[in-house]
């Protein structure tokens, strides 16, 4: 591996990191490099998590058992987290979507099983680190751009990531996925592996063109690449540049949106709905069904509430540009995601459109006396209860 990685893991100062190794080409890779490298890299702390989905019968056992035995090998703590197969493949969604989120999901929990003293000392922080490596990156792109994207799904997959907006408020900011491999390519980590005589394990499933990612992987990223060759670097290359472009439009969104935040509930004023991300507080909101309740047991995940007169404010000062879809990847980054479109009106000043109360899955939009009320809740059931209180609250 080059010097560069050196040096750009080095510069984020991690200390105890948890490596996702699933036992692939990649994921070895992965742990390998950290574990040879973990004096030159500052670490101080390491573990190696496996998640075993259940879906696989017999080599799905085989790769948990060989990458407990590369743990011990390299006297690394091994921690091994088995999920219910039968129950991803039968929820919503698809199968992928499904196992990424509970893959996710358990080594969240394998971190806040392993404790604070021995990995959450990168400033309170739980670090997951990932194998995603410049393959992955170029499918991710590929994909996103076949089907439609925004400047945040131009970005590709993060390099470093929160994970607060995942799984119902299971996750929070003080959990981080890391990948530091993005810039290395497939074939840089076949010749790491010849250099170090490793050996990994094959997920048959991933040879399956039936699911989305492995067509791109085996059958229309080779064709393009064919017909126009560089283009997967040129697909990673578009990520950097459309990170870098998003990361100063969401400097400007900042300064324009932060300003219309209420920083304490306008109790006085109107009975209002108070959750906050870090701590259980009484709801008080204007729905009798919710009155005394937590915003646990209301089914809140979080809420933001903004002052109606600050924000109008902001609009009429932009009244000629298009804020719309700056409002919207702003509300993205605290955690509240709508569809494209959702807040556009062309007759409204800034083009942006405040329904006066709507849900849109999890998330609620309603307008309360002098402020803008914006929830995730658990389910969507509890968003449209939420909005459906506000309306038979008004007589509507």
């Amino acid at each position: 591996m080059s010097l560069d990685l050196t040096q750009n893991i080095r510069r984020h100062g991690f200390k105890r990191l948890l490596l996702a190794v699933s036992g692939g080409l990649d994921s070895i890779c992965l742990a390998h490099y950290f574990i040879v490298n973990r004096e030159v890299l500052g670490i101080e702390w390491l573990g190696i998590a496996h998640v075993h989905h259940g879906l696989r019968v017999g080599t799905a056992d085989r790769d948990a058992a060989f990458v407990e035995e590369f743990a011990k090998s390299h006297n690394i703590p091994f921690f091994l987290k088995k999920l219910d197969g039968e129950a991803l493949k039968s929820a919503e969604s698809s199968l992928e979507e499904n196992a990424r989120d509970a893959r996710y999901k358990a080594l969240v929990e394998i971190v806040n099983e392993i404790g604070d003293s021995r990995l959450r000392g990168n400033d309170n922080k739980g670090i997951i680190v990932t194998a995603h490596h410049a393959g992955d990156q170029a499918e991710t792109m590929y994909m996103r751009l076949r089907r439609g994207t925004t400047l945040a799904g131009l970005r590709g997959i993060q390099s470093l990531r929160a994970l607060d907006s995942i799984g119902h408020g299971t996750f929070h900011t003080t959990h981080l996925i890391y990948r530091p491999f993005l810039n290395v390519t497939r074939e840089e980590l076949l010749a790491y592996t010849r250099e170090n005589n490793l050996t990994w394990c094959e997920d048959e499933s991933n040879a399956d063109v039936k699911f989305a990612r492995n067509k791109v992987r085996h059958e229309l990223l080779p064709l393009l690449e064919r017909e126009c060759p560089g283009a997967t670097a040129q697909l990673c290359r578009i990520a950097e540049l459309a990170d870098r472009a998003y990361k100063k439009v969401m400097k400007k969104c900042y300064t324009l949106f932060t300003i219309a935040l209420c920083k304490e509930p306008l109790v006085k004023e109107i009975p209002t709905l108070v959750a906050m991300r870090t701590k259980q507080q009484v709801v008080k909101c204007c729905p009798p069904a919710y009155a005394g309740m937590t915003s646990k047991e209301a089914g809140i995940v979080q809420c933001i509430t903004l002052d109606k007169k600050k924000f109008h404010k902001i609009l009429r000062e932009h009244a000629d540009a298009d804020l719309s879809e700056m409002f919207r990847l702003w509300l993205a980054e605290q955690g509240f995601r709508f569809p494209i479109g959702f807040f556009y009106g062309p007759k409204e000043p800034a083009h942006v459109k405040i329904p006066h109360r709507a849900a849109y899955r999890r998330r609620s939009i309603v307008k309360i006396g002098h402020t803008i009320k914006i929830c995730e809740f658990r389910t969507p059931e509890e968003a449209q209860k939420f909005v459906s209180c506000e309306m038979k609250e008004k007589g509507l």
